[in-house]
């Protein structure tokens, strides 16, 4: 009794700590990790702020349609923590986290606790299913689903109960609420059917009422998305049609050369070679590493030892197999999101290789041992299982906290750029999401204009789901705003903007251009900026200045900041008369006196000339000197400005008035 009792109490510890690894592991920096907010994700958003105001579609057509459950699941989210990223993601770790659980009771269910241990370890520290549970992905729900009415189907085999049989059918025909990869679980189902009646044919007929039962429970629940499908199979079904290998446009006319390819691509994702696609991995990064790697082949082989005796082997192999058809009959093979159906069935392959290890290290040791204590017998034969295990949860940890956070094409793939932007204007707003937490101080009363090119749904769709249109004007402008406590503009930068912005800049201000994030679409070569603030804010109270020029342009202070491998130079002018004419400002970065860079524009990265400057106003003036590391001790800046059409000089004034030379030095030190 006594044995049983530590037994009992050593698995619920074992499966308490790895579910705390598992939840720590998923939840660990959720909503900045990984960054932004990919426009799928925030399509949900937006399709949860239209349930939000009572619209409660059946099936979302918006972004060639999408099933219902999970966005349901992010309305909540979004009701209770307003516009955000984490609003978006969070459900998938609540998912995820469940997902842990239903995997041990399914793996309970067709073994013991012993291979339920184990499976639920591997998914835990599994990259793929990690990663799935940190973004608002709707395919995160299938292997929940899956492993659910698994479960019961397993049970109603087990008992015969009719409950078992209405439950599996019910959850089953829910999971074509979730991910378009459900419509392959019919294939799936079919075989382990003909599996049953060609090797286990009496207990497989013995079933028949049950079968009965989970059709008509999955059917009743199945039946309204059924009827949708029939009624507009363009919005349903569309999505197959555009990434089907069947396409002309993918297999490039040789479809069977486009199969055997996409075959072996699926076959090598568990230990060889990933998804490439940086929003679903690690490109390239294969399902298990070497450690689960190799439990992963030995499971394989215990599986394929009892295929035809165990109809519990026969199930992983075949689910495993149908749900890779998702991804094999489509572009980009592997890809993680159409193969999700093979979650968690795939996790089991190492969970039997683990099994298998320890089983046959206490075969070993049970014949050299025999008196020693059942804790140490516990821990000698499951040592080198759990180094196995130790080893993949390192390197998830490494591979995503290290390697995937701060990866830039993880940054601009998941379109982290936009959601940088977005904050931005909330800041200016002060309201809402700011990049980093809600804020909770008075709103300004700010006037922030938007260029209609980066609000459109087909150009970054985190701005609208992040940003309140209320709060926002659109260009052009139709009446020149006043000051307030504020006025911005945020224009695209690639077009000629200057002459809709910079007439309605009120004055006098504190005028600035400020560059926004950058972005790299998946075909883009190097990124490149998305935007431009173009601001004009309240006078603050100016330093005394550093220099004095003619035409009473003031310098009032320096700052020097690194920006990797360059610096930027901000200078602040205080204008005190309205210059006469276009003025060029020259900055040389000097160390120990000889020039090391020099950068020669239009003042506000030419974008704010000292033809559009007040008396009053104060400017923001940024430099960027590439390739230069700063040396305080050694550096110092000659700042100057000279006529743009003459190239005469501005003399520096003396403190009487007098021309005093052509330019001020500036050390780092007195910064």
């Amino acid at each position: 009794m006594a044995r049983h009792s530590l037994r009992f109490w050593r698995n619920r510890v074992w499966v308490l700590a790895v579910l705390l690894v598992g939840a720590a592991l998923r939840l660990w920096e959720v909503g900045e990790v990984p960054p932004g907010l990919y426009h799928d994700e925030a399509q949900h958003g937006m399709d949860a702020l239209a349930v939000l105001q009572g619209n409660f579609p059946l099936y979302f057509t918006a972004n060639n349609g999408r099933e219902p459950l999970f966005i349901y699941l992010v309305t909540l989210f979004v009701g209770v923590l307003g516009r955000s990223p984490l609003a978006v993601r969070l459900p998938s770790f609540f998912i995820g986290f469940l997902t842990l659980a239903a995997m041990y009771d399914l793996a309970k269910v067709l073994w013991n606790r012993r291979v339920a241990r184990w499976a639920v370890a591997v998914l835990s520290v599994t990259f793929w299913h990690v990663h799935l549970s940190r973004v608002g992905f709707r395919a995160i729900l299938l292997p929940l689903f899956t492993a659910l009415y698994l479960a019961q189907a397993a049970r109603a085999l087990r008992t015969g109960r009719a409950r078992h049989w209405i439950a599996a059918g019910a959850l089953y025909g829910a999971s074509w609420y979730t991910y378009m990869a459900a419509r392959f679980t019919p294939i799936a189902l079919a075989l382990i059917v003909g599996y049953g009646l060609l090797w286990h044919r009496k207990r497989a007929l013995k079933a028949w009422r049950g079968v009965l039962l989970f059709c008509g429970a999955a059917f009743f629940i199945l039946a309204p998305l059924g009827i949708y499908t029939l009624q507009y199979p363009d919005v349903v079904l569309q999505r197959t049609g555009q990434v089907s290998i069947f396409s002309p446009e993918i297999n490039e006319g040789d479809l069977w050369s486009t199969l055997l390819k996409h075959t072996a691509r699926t076959a090598g994702m568990f230990f060889i070679r990933g998804d490439r696609i940086w929003r679903h991995n690690l490109a390239w990064r294969p399902v298990w590493g070497p450690a689960l790697g190799l439990c992963f082949v030995i499971g394989l082989g215990v599986a394929f030892a009892g295929f035809r005796k165990y109809p519990s082997l026969a199930l992983p192999l075949l689910w495993t197999a149908t749900m890779t058809i998702p991804t094999l009959l489509a572009e980009d093979a592997p890809h993680f999101l159409r193969g999700v159906g093979v979650l968690p069935t795939a996790a089991f392959f190492p969970a039997l290789g683990l099994t298998w290890v320890e089983s046959c290290i206490t075969h070993h040791v049970s014949r050299i041992t025999h008196h020693v204590s059942s804790f140490k017998f516990y821990v000698s034969r499951s040592m080198l299982p759990l180094f196995l295990l130790f080893i993949a949860l390192f390197h998830t940890t490494y591979d995503y906290f290290v390697r995937y956070a701060n990866a830039p094409l993880a940054y601009h793939w998941f379109e982290a750029g936009p959601v940088e932007m977005a904050g931005r204007i909330n800041m200016r707003l002060g309201e809402g999401w700011d990049g980093e937490r809600f804020l909770h101080i008075p709103v300004k009363d700010q006037t922030v204009y938007v260029a209609p090119k980066l609000w459109q749904p087909k150009a970054w769709t985190s701005v609208p789901f992040l940003v309140p249109e209320s709060r926002v004007h659109f260009l052009p402008v139709e009446t020149s705003p006043s000051l307030g406590d504020g006025v911005a503009f945020v224009v695209w930068p690639h077009t000629e903007w200057a002459s809709d912005v910079l007439p309605y800049l009120p004055h006098p201000a504190y005028l600035s251009v400020v560059p926004g994030p950058r972005a790299q679409g998946d075909k883009d070569e190097t990124p490149f900026m998305i935007a431009l603030f173009v601001q004009a804010e309240p006078r603050p109270e100016v330093p005394a200045p550093v220099a004095r020029f003619e035409q009473g342009i003031v310098l009032s202070t320096t700052r020097v900041y690194p920006a990797g491998q360059d610096v930027q130079v901000h200078l602040w002018w205080n204008v005190e008369q309205t210059p006469t004419g276009p003025y060029t400002v020259f900055v040389h970065y000097l160390r120990d006196g000889e020039r090391i860079a020099q950068d020669d524009g239009q003042p506000g990265m030419g974008y704010l000339p000292t033809t559009i400057w007040h008396a009053g106003d104060w400017v923001l003036d940024i430099h960027i000197l590439p390739d230069v590391m700063p040396d305080p001790a050694r550096d110092s800046l000659r700042i100057g400005l000279y006529q743009s059409n003459t190239v005469e000089g501005l003399s520096v004034l003396d403190w009487a008035g007098n021309p005093a030379g052509g330019w001020v030095i500036v050390e780092m030190n007195d910064e």
